[in-house]
This record gives C-alpha cells, sequence and structure tokens, in this order.
C-alpha cells in the first residue's frame, strides 16, 4: 500500500467518525428572531430527498375518495387529496404498512423512526405531504393502516414491520432505523389508537428489540377511545379551533390531557384549523410546523425546536396561531 492510498484511508476513517459523531449531536441553538413561531422556522421541507414505494394519485378516481373529497373540501380544506389503492378507496389491500425513508440515509448512519397511524376510514395517502415532510427532515415514517384505523393493534402492525426491515440484510433500512429514538404519532382515531400504544408497548419494548425505546408521543386531534393517565412520555396534543370532529374543549383535556399527571404534556389549539387540515396541502395546515419542531425537540435534541417547549420562557404559549396553549407542572419542570 502506498502513502498516498494510507493517507486517503485514513482521511475516510475520519471523516466517517465525524459524520457519526454530527448525526447524533445535540444541535446547537440557532437565535430565533422576533415574531417568529414554530410555524414559520419549521413549517417547510428538511434536507433530505424522500424515498418511499408508496404510490399515490388523486382520490377522485374512486367512488369511496370522491366522497372523501368533497368531505374534506366541505371541511374548508384548500387541497385536493391523495389516496394509495388499498380498498376501499382501489384494489389492493385495507391494511398494510407505507414506509418512508432519507433516500440518503445510508449516509446518515442511523435515523430515529416515527410510526404514524391515520384516522378512522381514512386512506394512508391521505398523509403523504404530512409523512414527506417529517421524512424530510430525518425521520423514518412507518405508517400502518387498516381503514378502522382506531385501536393499538395498527402501530404495532407497523412496529413489527419496521422492526424486519431493521433486521433484512435485503432492505435499503437494513440495520438504519433507530429503534431507541422511536416516536409515537396520529390523527383522530389514528390519535386515540397512539395513545393506547404509548400505554402498551413500553412494558414490552424489550421483547419486541432490546434497542426499542418510545421517546415521546404526537396526538393531533385524538378520538375519545383513551386515557391520559396511561400514558408515561412526553406527550404533544395539537387541536384546531374549527375543528367540531374532536373539540378541543371535550375529551382531548377531559381524560386525555388533564390526566396525564406527572407525565410532561402540552395542548395547543390553533385557530382556523379544522378536523382534516392535517390531510391537506403544503403549508396549509397551520400546526405543521410546531408538529415538525416537537418531533426534532424528541428525536434529536434540537435547540431551537426545544425553546417552543422548554423553559420559563417557552415560545408557542405566545404564538398568535393558537387560541389557547398549555402545558402541565410536569412540564414546567423540565429545564
Amino acid at each position: 500500500m502506498t502513502k498516498s492510498v494510507a493517507r486517503v484511508g485514513v482521511l475516510a476513517c475520519i471523516v466517517g467518525i465525524v459524520a457519526s459523531w454530527l448525526a447524533v449531536a445535540p444541535a446547537f441553538a440557532d437565535e430565533i428572531p422576533s415574531g417568529a413561531t414554530a410555524q414559520s422556522v419549521f413549517d417547510g421541507s428538511g434536507p433530505h430527498q424522500v424515498a418511499t414505494p408508496t404510490v399515490t394519485n388523486p382520490c377522485q378516481e374512486s367512488v369511496v375518495g370522491m366522497i372523501a373529497h368533497i368531505v374534506v373540501h366541505t371541511f374548508g380544506n384548500r387541497d385536493d387529496l391523495r389516496c394509495t389503492q388499498a380498498f376501499p378507496y382501489g384494489l389492493q389491500s385495507p391494511v398494510g404498512v407505507n414506509t418512508y425513508y432519507p433516500a440518503d440515509i445510508a449516509e446518515m448512519g442511523s435515523a430515529p423512526m416515527i410510526l404514524f397511524e391515520g384516522g378512522i376510514t381514512s386512506n394512508p395517502g391521505n398523509y403523504d405531504t404530512l409523512v414527506r415532510q417529517w421524512t424530510s427532515q430525518g425521520f423514518v415514517v412507518v405508517v400502518a393502516y387498516d381503514f378502522f384505523n382506531s385501536l393499538a393493534y395498527v402501530p404495532a402492525i407497523g412496529l413489527a414491520t419496521a422492526v424486519m426491515q431493521n433486521r433484512d440484510p435485503a432492505s435499503p433500512l437494513f440495520g438504519r432505523i433507530d429503534l431507541s429514538r422511536t416516536v409515537l404519532a396520529g390523527h383522530s382515531g389514528g390519535g386515540q389508537a397512539t395513545l393506547q400504544a404509548a400505554a402498551m408497548f413500553p412494558p414490552i419494548a424489550g421483547l419486541v428489540d432490546p434497542a426499542l425505546k418510545i421517546i415521546g408521543l404526537l396526538a393531533i386531534e385524538p378520538g375519545p377511545l383513551a386515557v391520559g393517565a396511561m400514558v408515561g412520555m412526553p406527550t404533544l396534543f395539537l387541536t384546531g379551533y374549527n375543528d367540531f370532529v374532536v373539540p378541543d374543549f371535550a375529551w382531548v383535556r377531559w381524560w386525555e390531557y388533564n390526566l396525564m399527571g406527572g407525565t410532561p404534556a402540552w395542548i395547543a389549539n390553533a385557530r382556523g384549523v379544522s378536523h382534516f387540515s392535517p390531510v391537506d396541502g403544503p403549508g396549509a395546515y397551520r400546526s405543521a410546523g410546531t408538529a415538525v419542531a416537537w418531533l426534532r425537540y424528541l428525536a434529536f435534541g434540537d435547540e431551537t425546536a426545544k425553546q417552543f417547549f422548554i423553559g420559563p420562557q417557552w415560545r408557542l404559549r405566545d404564538d398568535p396561531a393558537y387560541f389557547r396553549v398549555e402545558r402541565n407542572a410536569a412540564a414546567d419542570a423540565l429545564q
């Protein structure tokens, strides 16, 4: 081996070590301009291109999809829905798992995972915009579905699929999913299923995979079949002022947020947001930036994102996009 070849090899090793360190090192806080919000800072695509085998099409191509299209526009959505061919929106299986991941994941070393479940009777393609945004931020996003999308066995199917992909040498995700940074997320019926899973998964995590750890929860306009007292991880509830399906003042507060007790919890009620706003197109969901900030705070220790949730001067509280923002005593105590 010549000296030049040896130097190249040493340099490559150094670059690899530095890149690995940067992938897990906490980000330093950027100075947030006066008047900036989570939406203005975080609502946008991240630095990663998105890879997925998932194929979507206009929902209007099926009868059921056309009905869903009309419903969301009736509730004020700006953009047309996207759907996959999952039955009854098409002729593919109504039960399945769609996976999205950064196209450059091989160079990243590993990526945290979001287990996501959509709302009751929704199609997984409805959330393509939302999960692509999260994936572009450096997450593997696993979307499990069964049409009814209301119980914890659905994210369990997603988790099992992700673990298998992480162990499969033929998968592009082989050894690339950081199971120790797993976040549960869901909307509507899927939000209640996520809360159920948050109570069920942690005690058995080691049996599923020794590396598995659930680090937090994002519940978007969740359904009523869950109890906050059963959840033992940091949780952000996102609700909508114009949501008449899951009103902010009802069960989301009564027996979900209010019963979180000693577990850190936040709840934010966004102005102009209806129940179907999370499935709208880019820039239309007014809590999208807050969701990204929360996910980055949980999984990456992002110091800029942290400023919106933690400390005496936490910024989300003063965000004019929200009619009402609260956090409990356990969240107050975090530094």
